[in-house]
């Protein structure tokens, strides 16, 4: 039996979508171009055409914007899941690892597999999707 999924109470849906702007703004403009209002109305369709475009330009820069804050969120909260799992080894007297987040410059994930298999004494791998260690 197939699953739909379906949205979330605590997930916000767009009133229109950024596609739907884009598609109304075509319109306007076109319907500008093609000569189909009246002369007088004519500027004014096409200033709401283009304020269209712009709004969708400008929506598309917030997304990706909100997508690489999102992205780097991420990457902080690994490299502090990282520093914690090596100092809960280094703790446990296995030898003297630095904390990750002392490094002024994000060491990178060979440099953390490297540290991790000084410290554990096994051997790990990076494979296309995943970090993965020998069982």
């Amino acid at each position: 039996m197939a699953t739909v999924r379906r949205p979330k109470a605590t997930e916000e849906r767009a009133l229109i979508s950024t596609t739907s702007i884009l598609i109304l703004s075509g319109f306007l403009i076109g319907v500008t171009v093609g000569k189909l209002v009246a002369d007088d109305l004519s500027p004014y369709v096409l200033a709401c055409g283009l304020a269209g475009l712009l709004a969708y330009i400008a929506l598309d820069i917030a997304a990706t914007r909100r997508e690489e804050e999102a992205a780097e969120e991420e990457i902080r909260y690994m490299h502090g899941r990282l520093d914690r799992h090596v100092m809960s080894i280094n703790t446990a007297g296995n030898g003297s690892v630095p904390p990750l987040s002392q490094d002024p410059d994000p060491p990178s994930l060979d440099a953390i597999l490297l540290n991790l298999s000084a410290v554990t004494g096994t051997q790990h791998s990076i494979s296309s999707d995943t970090v993965q260690s020998p069982s």
